[in-house]
């Protein structure tokens, strides 16, 4: 397994897809917007293959037993989220870690996101359920920004936890 770091501008279509197999487990690398997007869209694009494929059959009158159709179509399902789940969430790690997230920043809002859309039901739902959403927000908005966006030069240790150290900070002088 090789360490992938992606340089802004010189991701390919071809390249993106490589890189999301290639860094299957890799989550300390780096991966640019266009090779998180480009990866996703293939994704989406794999993802709703069997979704229309059931779609067409149907609109086409095509006699299949629905029940042995959805059972193939769940099937089919399990399996692609089976074979993505682990480089969907390395390749999200590596988009996160580009544009200036710690790692373990972004397991912790993840992991406030699950607790949140646990508890989205009952009396308080909507505030919960407003949590998990500017979450799920927010970790959107972070793949869609620029390489080193949100690095900080900050020494508060919550803003240090969340975020990395910027690569432009000056070196402080021991006295």
């Amino acid at each position: 397994m090789r360490e992938i770091q992606e340089t802004p501008g010189q991701v390919t279509f071809k390249s993106a897809w490589r890189d999301y197999f290639k860094g299957y487990f890799d989550f300390t690398g780096r991966t640019t917007r266009a090779g998180y997007w480009w990866a996703m869209l293939i994704l989406m694009i794999v993802w709703f293959m069997p979704f229309f494929a059931l779609l067409f059959a149907q609109a086409a009158k095509v006699q299949l037993k629905m029940s042995g159709a959805l059972v193939l179509y769940i099937i089919v399902i399990g399996l692609l989220g089976v074979l993505t789940f682990i480089p969907t969430l390395a390749l999200s790690v590596r988009r996160y870690r580009d544009a200036g997230l710690n790692g373990r920043g972004a397991v912790v809002l993840w992991l406030l996101n699950g607790f949140a859309s646990r508890f989205t039901s009952g009396n308080q739902g909507r505030a919960w359920t407003l949590i998990s959403a500017l979450i799920g927000l927010t970790l959107f908005i972070i793949t869609l920004l620029k390489t080193d966006t949100i690095t900080t030069n900050s020494d508060n240790p919550l803003v240090a936890f969340f975020l990395r150290k910027s690569a432009s900070q000056p070196k402080r002088s021991e006295h």
